[in-house]
């Protein structure tokens, strides 16, 4: 792989984003034993970060000690939740940068709409902490290549929330895939059966408590309305790809691992909002085709979509045998005679949690042992990227062809213009 360098220009214009922010580069806690709890804030307490919370106050490796959320209410709630269930009260901030200045804090946890994941990442890199951030990792190639670099600069250990990795049921089932019992693996597929809901703006008043303007963060301005609030993933501002971005990156990610590829040669997409138009900008029913060496991976977005009786999941198409799979179990398929699997299906443990134990786990085990996590930052920007490639190719309409390492679109200015976006002053992001 080629990498693009951090540049002393892409430091100084971070830190002094920051500084423009009243934010101070500081240094993390160091020298954290192997039985000494891990201080974490989260940084985002809305669904996703609520699940997290719920998880992380009964973690015996962690120790919950900030909660922050633009929107007051929403910390003050998950305070409370963090105190019944330990008897101890974490602290609550709206501005994720008094956490940052914080030297007690070892790591944090990302959970805010996915706008916020790339420089989020970034300034916690450059603060000293270890960073969990939710999937998508990023909403253009560009900011995820800066996660990257930021990631190796400051030595930090970054972790993706693609759970999925650190469930047994996966890990079982790529170890069925890996072991050639398969055949050779020609096709993959990903689906859901879930779309975007109507959307309707209507502009209102900002809530007491919340912070709009640092909400909105590198987007463009744009005057309070609670669908934006509330669904982000409608507005291309906020996530690129709906359920694409969504999904996508969760299952991808997987057929990523399982056929040992992380980098499309072409990607074509079609699709649209059929239903008399959703009013987001995302669209509701996207089928994707993104070509790889030796085999193709499909993505299907419907209203009602079912392989095998599972309502979302994966598909491995080998010229031996056939495995399709979810978050709940497995099932094998011989096509060939004198194949030695056992065809049907392997359950699963119950999912514990979005906010997988595991996956948490072994982020904190690898900030003791300063190792790379299940889903270092490289790995989770690569299943991001391969998600946002296929949007780009729903936009411009047209196949496109993709080179890896230089991760640029070959012979297609127009479409390259879509791997970076513009950030909001005084947030900058240069690469």
């Amino acid at each position: 792989m080629t990498k693009k360098r951090f540049t002393r220009r892409t430091f100084l214009s971070l830190a002094s984003a920051a500084a423009a922010a009243g934010l101070a580069p500081r240094t993390a806690r160091a020298g954290i034993g192997p039985n000494e709890k891990i201080n974490l804030a989260v940084i985002g307490c809305g669904g996703m970060g609520s699940r997290h919370i719920e998880a992380l106050a009964v973690n015996d490796n962690c120790n919950l000690a900030a909660l922050c959320d633009v929107y007051i209410p929403r910390y003050a709630a998950q305070q409370k939740v963090v105190e019944e269930l330990t008897g101890k009260k974490p602290d609550g901030y709206q501005d994720f940068r008094r956490v940052l200045e914080r030297n007690d804090i070892d790591a944090i946890l990302i959970a805010t709409p996915d706008h916020w994941h790339p420089l989020l990442t970034i300034l916690g890199c450059e603060a000293g902490k270890d960073v969990y951030v939710e999937k998508p990792a990023c909403t253009t190639v560009q900011e995820g290549r800066a996660m990257v670099n930021a990631a190796r600069r400051y030595g930090t250990v970054v972790q993706v929330g693609t759970q999925q990795r650190s469930m047994p049921l996966f890990q079982q089932a790529v170890e069925i895939i890996h072991s050639g019992r398969l055949g050779v693996i020609t096709s993959a597929t990903a689906w859901v059966g879930t779309n975007g809901s109507l959307v309707q703006e209507s502009v209102r008043e900002i809530p007491r408590g919340l912070d709009w303007d640092l909400w909105l963060g590198p987007a463009p301005w744009h005057d309070y309305t609670q669908e934006r609030f509330t669904a982000f993933r409608a507005f291309m501002d906020y996530a690129r790809g709906g359920e694409l971005a969504n999904w996508g990156v969760h299952l991808v990610d997987i057929l990523h691992w399982g056929i040992r590829q992380d980098r499309p040669l072409t990607a074509q997409a079609v699709g649209g909002n059929y239903l008399g138009g959703a009013g987001s900008d995302n669209y509701e029913v996207v089928d994707a085709l993104l070509e790889y060496p030796g085999c193709t991976v499909t993505w299907e977005q419907r209203h009602s979509n079912t392989h095998s009786t599972k309502g979302y999941g994966m598909r491995f198409q080998g010229t031996r045998g056939r495995l399709t799979l979810d978050r709940a179990s497995y099932w094998l398929e011989n096509l060939a005679p004198d194949s030695d699997l056992t065809p049907g299906e392997v359950a699963g443990a119950p999912e514990l949690s979005w906010a997988n134990p595991d996956h948490h786990n072994n982020f904190f085990e690898c900030i003791r042992a300063r190792r790379k996590p299940r889903t270092d930052v490289e790995i989770g920007v690569r299943s991001t990227s391969a998600i946002l490639i296929a949007g780009i190719a729903l936009k411009v309409s047209r196949k496109l062809v993709w080179d890896g390492d230089a991760e640029r679109f070959i012979g297609d200015a127009e479409a390259n213009k879509h791997l970076t976006r513009p950030y909001r002053a005084p947030w900058r992001l240069d690469v």
